[in-house]
């Protein structure tokens, strides 16, 4: 054998079958492994390649140390199917290069080595084993818990997917937004298939009713991931909203009704109608949901009208208040055309004033309305002039307080020069000048803290003549402002009270130089 060379196509050949994943290459070509999905059928493959020349072909089994046939293929005497696999085997295309068998209902015992033999002469057997194992396709099932969702209700099972009976064991989970804990168990069973429970528990809201969720199932039976959704169902009492009044009933109006809105799940059982304090009106149709006023309304109608709806839940009310109107005003049409007068010698037509009919409503709100634009404009006008009077009186108040100086030496010194420099050393001397270049001359002038050419002590003397006094201000000097004090003049007038003058005697004087001041004020 060793030295027999194989024809020049087999090399080709035997590349091509290394490529196949899963496969044996050489004279016989198998898949190594296969999977059988219990209850369908399953294919081994058995292809020769052999260039001897083959008197049989046959499949055997092996399990437990023990060896079964299971299909036999002769040129001349045909195919053989035995033991268990009668009418389930057979050879998809019986020859002598392809042994390929096809094993229909799939069972458990299917499990195994299954050996394709191929009898050649001289040489002898060439074989190879595929291994067959029998899976299980899982049962998916996905429903709600044991228990309903009800609103406010504790933690509950809200679904639960199932992949029963499966082998091997099946991945299940959920994919959902929501907010919740999954739990997950297996049971196996003795023929080793397993069965997965994967639940789904939430605090149940009626806010989630309706939400989907979906569960995913993965096992090797499926040629793509299985995808099951599932809608929450929540349960919970009633949310009643009365509709249908408009605001607009009034006397005379017909065919209104009051509607009773309820969301409820399950659905409302029962609606019970009432008036709050009172009976319901007479002559009215009631319908479940619906209270319809088929005559005209009246004023008896009005009231607080309450609508029950109940459920194995609860039972909820709301209520609509309905207030009947007066009914609107109207004028009435004419159908007939007024008649036709003839103009023909009349020369002059009097003049008339045409008058339009308005409801008195419309004049009591004109007149209220009136009243009110009278009454705010007096308030506002009182406003602006006590606004006008406080600001005249601070004006005049701020004037009074202006003047700054002394009586006698008429020195005003603003409040911008006083708040301009606040320390002593920085003072000029140009500020306030008490004296005259001339007595600057005559008296030795040493400087101070304020002043550069104050005299540190002030000759006086020749100030307290009488002539001196009288004639302070012909001879062009200011005094100081500090040199009256302590000092007596015996010919100064007495200081007079405010009641030596009389109502009508003006307490203002004038000065030399042209200024007016009151003989009354104090002058700082």
């Amino acid at each position: 054998m060793a030295g027999r060379q194989p024809p020049a196509a087999a090399p080709l050949l035997l590349a091509t079958l290394l490529l196949l994943p899963g496969t044996l290459a050489g004279p016989v070509v198998v898949d190594q492994k296969v999977s059988a999905i219990l209850g369908k059928n399953v294919t081994l493959k058995c292809l020769v390649t052999v260039t001897e020349t083959v008197t049989q072909i046959s499949w055997e089994k092996q399990d437990h140390g023990t060896s079964d046939t299971v299909a036999v293929y002769h040129p001349h005497f045909g195919v053989s199917i035995q033991g268990n696999y009668v009418g389930r085997a057979d050879f998809t295309n019986p020859s002598l290069k392809d042994a390929t068998i096809l094993i229909k209902r799939v069972q458990f015992s299917d499990s195994g080595n299954y050996i394709c033999k191929v009898v050649t002469f001289p040489l002898g057997n060439y074989q190879e084993t595929s291994i067959v194992t029998v899976i299980v396709e899982p049962t998916i099932t996905v429903g709600g818990g044991p228990e309903p969702l009800v609103d406010g209700a504790n933690e509950t099972v809200a679904a639960v997917c199932t992949a029963a009976n499966g082998k091997p064991a099946a991945s299940v989970f959920w994919e959902t937004d929501l907010i919740g804990e999954k739990e997950q168990t297996k049971i196996s069973a003795p023929n080793e298939t397993v069965t997965v429970v994967n639940r789904f528990k939430i605090v149940p809201s009626r806010f989630v009713r309706k939400r989907p969720i979906t569960c995913i199932v993965i096992h090797p039976s499926f040629n793509t991931t299985i995808r099951v959704p599932y809608v929450l169902d929540v349960q919970y009492a009633p949310e009643v909203t009365v509709l249908g009044y408009d605001g607009n009933w009034f006397v005379g109006r017909q065919n209104v009704q009051l509607k009773c809105k309820a969301d409820a799940n399950p659905s409302p059982s029962a609606y019970i109608w009432t008036r709050l304090e009172k009976p319901l009106p007479e002559n009215l149709q009631i319908e479940n949901d619906t209270l319809t006023f088929n005559r005209p309304l009246n004023y008896n109608d009005s009231g607080i009208y309450i609508c029950d709806v109940v459920n194995i839940h609860g039972q909820r009310k709301n209520q609509k208040v309905v207030q009947i109107r007066e009914p609107p005003t109207t004028t009435l049409l004419s159908t007939t055309l007024p008649p036709i007068h003839s103009t023909v010698g009349i020369t002059s037509v009097p003049a008339f004033t045409k008058r339009s009919m308005i409801p008195q409503s419309t004049l009591e709100s004109v007149k209220s309305d009136s009243l009110g634009t009278i009454i705010g404009g007096v308030v506002g006008g009182t406003l602006f002039l006590m606004l006008v009077v406080i600001i005249i009186v601070m004006f005049y108040l701020r004037r009074r307080r202006t003047f700054r100086g002394d009586y006698y030496t008429k020195q005003y010194a603003g409040t911008t020069d006083i708040q301009k420099d606040s320390q002593m050393d920085v003072l000029q001397s140009n500020r306030i000048e008490p004296y005259t270049d001339y007595e600057k001359s005559e008296r030795k002038l040493e400087p101070n803290n304020i002043f550069q050419d104050y005299p540190i002590e002030v000759q006086k003397s020749k100030w307290q003549s009488a002539d001196n006094i009288n004639n302070r201000y012909t001879e062009g000097v200011e005094l100081p402002v500090d040199y009256y004090e302590d000092r007596k003049i015996s010919n100064a007038p007495p200081y007079l009270h405010d009641d030596y003058y009389d109502e009508n005697e003006d307490d203002l004087i004038s000065h030399l130089d042209g200024s007016i001041i009151s003989r009354r004020e104090w002058y700082v």
